[in-house]
């Protein structure tokens, strides 16, 4: 401990009682009360002062003294005792740090890094990667009581319940508002406190070091240690994976790249492609899931990104502009089967995701304009109220077509006289013309299939035509008509959800 005095730098080695009787040591603070000073106290010495009384200045003013004043409430020998606590702390956080530095000069393995925590912290560890899969512990055999850390040694990983109330744990919003978060507490389903330490390089999660509060309380000696022991694990796992992460992070620019738009010579991009190894199947898709609970989203984004790269098995996910997007290649020209785009919704069901996908595409120069296409699909099922987690842009295309026409002209104006005849006789009188028209023109006018879907009688159906025919004066055999027809109830249907 330094404090500065004038020009010079006093250098507190140790703290005492202050007695007449005793000599003093420059390089120690001595407790006193302030009803004890007697005299001028020396301005060389520092001194800890109770202030039981009001403190008079012929004693302290006037010789400059350097002291630290605390209320009258502390006990001289409690002041002592958290003082000294301070100056072991500082010693065991010293010695640790000798250790760790020592470690990682000789080349410590995770392993060892780890083992070393254990010694020095005394309380079990578990290293998971950004995806909670396990990769290292140190102690965490000697633990009872723990279900969730017994799960993910037998296992391998942690199970959903708990990754899901990590990953909206709302005492960890502090990650997306800037600031530097480097350890977390943990409770919620644990019958144990835990401390967990962010393993990051340059702010990106590599992985999260936990430290289980289990022989002993965890102390902030103990924060300091673990911080310490993240940094190195960091080190070592950069140094472990540098080949795969470095062609990772190579593709990953090249394809942030193609969405800024800061490639666009068709050949250079080709190239590109074969040196990063990109073996692509010919039919390509971009996707982009959106995190709907925003709830510590840097943290859930990489291991949401994990996630789908095990689930589509491809490493072309990549985090851009708080979103993840995925540049997707397929066999077929179908994105994926029914079961398979099942198991998808479930996915984005579980983790609170809702996924845009953009139309079929075959060349990676082509990538940023689908991008915005899976991005557009976002937005529009927002405006449009569209159920489910998935939104294809095949889907939308029309409505994107007719939102477009919003700030040049009122989209009522597309709406087509019979469509607003019919609807507004509906409405006035509770009939179902316009739902019967639609079903018959989408059916190709086909009577047995449009009455079947309606579940109505075929001479009902029949009725109903003839008597819109006879309201509207409509030319059934007008193709043009027809198509306005269906654009009309488009329009429709958007004026209803904005």
């Amino acid at each position: 401990m330094r404090i500065n005095e004038n020009d010079d730098t006093i250098e507190i080695k140790g703290i005492d009682f202050f007695t007449e009787q005793e000599d003093v040591s420059p390089d120690y603070a001595y407790v006193i009360k302030g009803s004890d000073i007697q005299r001028r106290l020396d301005h060389k010495i520092c001194f800890i002062i109770i202030e039981d009384q009001p403190l008079d200045e012929k004693y302290t003013g006037e010789s400059g003294t350097n002291a630290i004043l605390v209320d009258k409430a502390w006990s001289p020998e409690t002041v002592i005792k958290r003082v000294r606590q301070l100056f072991e702390d500082q010693y065991r956080i010293g010695d640790s740090s000798i250790k760790i530095l020592e470690s990682c000069q000789k080349g410590y393995t995770i392993q060892q890094l780890l083992d070393l925590g254990y010694q020095l912290l005394g309380n079990p560890l578990l290293l998971v990667d950004v995806s909670l899969c396990f990769i290292a512990h140190s102690g965490g055999n000697n633990i009872n009581n723990e279900p969730l850390w017994e799960w993910t040694l037998s296992k391998g990983y942690v199970n959903k319940e708990y990754a899901k109330s990590v990953m909206t744990d709302e005492n960890q919003n502090e990650i997306d508002q800037g600031k530097e978060v480097l350890v977390i507490w943990e409770t919620g389903l644990l019958n144990h406190r835990q401390l967990v330490g962010r393993v990051l390089k340059n702010n990106r999660p590599l992985a999260y070091l936990k430290l289980l509060e289990y022989h002993h309380p965890i102390s902030e000696s103990d924060q300091e240690i673990l911080i310490m022991l993240c940094h190195a694990v960091a080190m070592t796992m950069e140094d472990a994976n540098g080949i795969s992460q470095t062609a990772s992070s190579l593709s990953d620019t090249f394809l942030i790249a193609l969405l800024n738009q800061k490639m666009y010579d068709h050949a250079a991009i080709e190239e590109r492609e074969r040196i990063y190894g990109l073996k692509l199947y010919k039919n390509l898709f971009a996707l982009v899931i959106r995190i709907d609970n925003r709830q510590n989203t840097n943290d859930r984004l990489y291991y949401l990104k994990r996630i789908y790269q095990n689930f589509f098995n491809r490493q072309t996910v990549i985090i851009y502009n708080g979103q993840l997007v995925i540049l997707l290649d397929t066999i077929t020209a179908e994105i994926q089967n029914e079961r398979e785009m099942a198991s998808f919704e479930n996915l984005l069901e579980e983790n609170d995701c809702t996924a845009g996908i953009s139309k079929i595409f075959y060349h990676l120069y082509d990538f940023c304009e689908h991008y915005k296409q899976a991005h557009n699909a976002l937005t529009l099922g927002d405006q449009l109220k569209k159920p489910g987690r998935i939104r294809n842009y095949d889907d939308l295309i029309i409505p994107h077509m007719i939102l477009s026409f919003r700030g040049e002209t009122n989209i009522k104006n597309l709406i087509h006289p019979v469509v607003k005849t019919l609807k507004d006789l509906d409405d006035k009188k509770g009939s179902n013309f316009l739902e019967t028209l639609v079903a018959y023109i989408n059916y190709n006018q086909d009577t047995t299939l449009t009455a079947k879907s309606l579940h109505v009688h075929y001479n009902t159906l029949k009725y109903r035509i003839n008597r819109i025919i006879e309201l509207t004066e409509l030319d059934l055999s007008d193709s043009e008509t027809l198509f306005n027809i269906q654009l009309s109830v488009k329009v429709n249907d958007i004026l209803a959800c904005l």
